[in-house]
């Protein structure tokens, strides 16, 4: 049996749909700013491996945890969404099988609550 991975096209495929990603992340009006001190060559290799290992290959995510590494980010729900349409946009671009995308993209929406910072000044006394 295959891997997610495999069927995603394995490491060409999804490096490329990653670089094509994390580019397309960087130059977008909504949320390119949140990029603004970040290297785009290792936000492209920690993307890359995340998604690697979570599609079955075997390849070892070796960046920091993923709320330990947007803690100092305050990444509010619809820049959350917009990341995620930015990737759906992207895999459904490269072709990247239906049934792939969708588990991708729950898979990500699984992560929100690691990314997305919580507003407490709003709160009411």
């Amino acid at each position: 049996m295959t891997t997610l991975f495999e069927q995603a096209g394995g490491e060409f495929a999804v490096r490329l749909m990653m670089h094509d990603f994390v580019g397309r992340a960087f130059r977008d009006t909504m949320i390119g700013y949140l990029f603004r001190n970040a290297d785009i060559d290792r936000v492209r290799e920690m993307e890359y491996q995340f998604a690697a290992a979570h599609l079955g290959g075997e390849v070892s995510y070796r960046g920091r945890p993923l709320t330990e590494a947007h803690r100092s980010h305050r990444i509010l729900d619809g820049q959350f969404a917009r990341r995620l349409q930015l990737l759906r946009d992207v895999l459904t671009e490269h072709r990247c099988p239906p049934h792939v995308i969708d588990h991708w993209i729950r898979h990500t929406e699984s992560l929100r609550s690691k990314v997305v910072a919580l507003d407490v000044s709003c709160g009411v006394e």
